[in-house]
């Protein structure tokens, strides 16, 4: 039996899975043999009906019945993005660290325990506008350290994950939702999801910036803000599970080195910031704070539309609308979406009432233009 849920979306059908929690996109055909394996049909009864239906040779529909079940199969294995979800096993914490930082944010303080300068530059960099001096009582304490090859997340004595190198960026994105879920006092399974997007609001609304890494997304929301919208969230956009709105994230904007020049006329600190290596994405950022710091909104704002932008030199501005199916098959593989089954409806169907779009530009004021002309419905 399979347990999933499904969506019509171009023609196609969305179906997700439970037990793996992965989303499929297929075609029809293949998803009238998907629901009959979830009934318990056999395989020689499911061709058999394919054959009449689709009008096929008994045995080409053998083929492909046994080719979507053994796709199924595979789609049920759990991948490696489960290998941070442990029990409590008590996993002994180093005697010493290499810095103990604080973060004040929305009125908390964050104590976090890095036990090497490696462990710090993964987290600290993004969250170091936000850092105050070590004299504050903390609400909570997040210890970071490795024990053997794995990287361990501790907070307030419970062990959270325990990562390989190579994931480090679950990690990242883990102490995140912890954080996340304490400025907003709400827990994980509270979200819909989180994208790896940018989000800027402007009039209660929001949008989501999406994209390949490199296409332009954080540099987009940087010059916007430039332009008098505000900031939700760069990187890690939660969106809750109820409303399907859009709450903000503290981090600090990652602009790629060589975004930076573009960028200096609108942000001059840009000039004199540091610079992190991170060989894992092979990418070197400079981390640009957002307008806001401390203080973030316990409101979340609707999405207006999903925006996948690319920057291109000497290209000219186009906004076009993107096929629902191809946004979603970009949206989901860089995606945490959560793993309970009426979150997972609510996403679906969150996502097959919004506006998709293809935004490709070189000229930030017509980009800017075009942004506030979404949320004018000036289409």
């Amino acid at each position: 039996m399979i347990d999933y849920l499904e969506r019509e979306i171009e023609g196609k059908k969305i179906v997700w899975l439970k037990e793996p929690n992965r989303y499929m996109l297929v075609e029809m055909p293949a998803y009238h043999v998907i629901s009959r394996l979830s009934e318990g049909t056999g395989i020689v009864e499911i061709a058999e009906w394919c054959s009449r239906f689709y009008d096929l040779p008994l045995g080409k529909a053998l083929r492909f019945v046994d080719e979507v079940k053994q796709l199924i199969e595979q789609q049920l294995v759990s991948d490696k993005m489960t290998s941070g979800v442990i029990d409590h096993t008590q996993l002994s914490p180093p005697s010493k660290y290499y810095s103990q930082r604080h973060y004040l944010i929305n009125g908390e303080i964050f104590s976090v325990e890095y036990e090497t300068r490696l462990v710090e530059h993964l987290i600290h960099p993004k969250f170091a506008h936000l850092g105050v001096k070590n004299n504050h009582i903390a609400n909570h304490l997040f210890q970071v350290f490795k024990n053997g090859v794995n990287f361990v997340l501790r907070v307030n004595g419970e062990i959270i994950g325990r990562w390989l190198p190579g994931d480090e960026h679950f990690l990242s994105g883990k102490f995140s939702m912890e954080i996340l879920n304490r400025i907003h006092n709400r827990s994980e399974r509270s979200w819909m999801g989180v994208f790896h997007a940018s989000a800027i609001c402007r009039d209660n609304q929001s949008i989501l910036f999406l994209g390949d890494s490199g296409n332009g997304k954080s540099t987009t929301c940087a010059v916007l803000m430039a332009a008098g919208f505000n900031l939700l969230a760069d990187d890690f956009v939660p969106v809750d599970s109820l409303t399907g709105t859009v709450y903000s994230f503290p981090a600090a904007v990652s602009v790629k080195v060589n975004a930076v020049a573009p960028l200096l006329h609108l942000f001059p600190d840009l000039d004199g910031a540091s610079e992190f290596y991170y060989p894992e994405m092979d990418k070197t950022v400079r981390f640009l704070p957002p307008a806001q710091t401390s203080e973030y909104s316990p409101l979340g704002y609707p999405c207006k539309a999903l925006v996948f932008v690319k920057y291109k030199k000497q290209s000219r501005m186009t906004l076009e609308k993107l096929a629902s199916d191809t946004a979603f098959q970009k949206l989901v593989p860089d995606s945490w979406i959560s793993p309970v089954e009426e979150n997972a409806a609510r996403f679906l169907d969150w996502f097959l009432e919004l506006p998709c779009y293809q935004l490709t530009y070189s000229d930030n004021d017509k980009m800017v233009t075009a942004i506030q002309n979404i949320f004018n419905d000036d289409l």
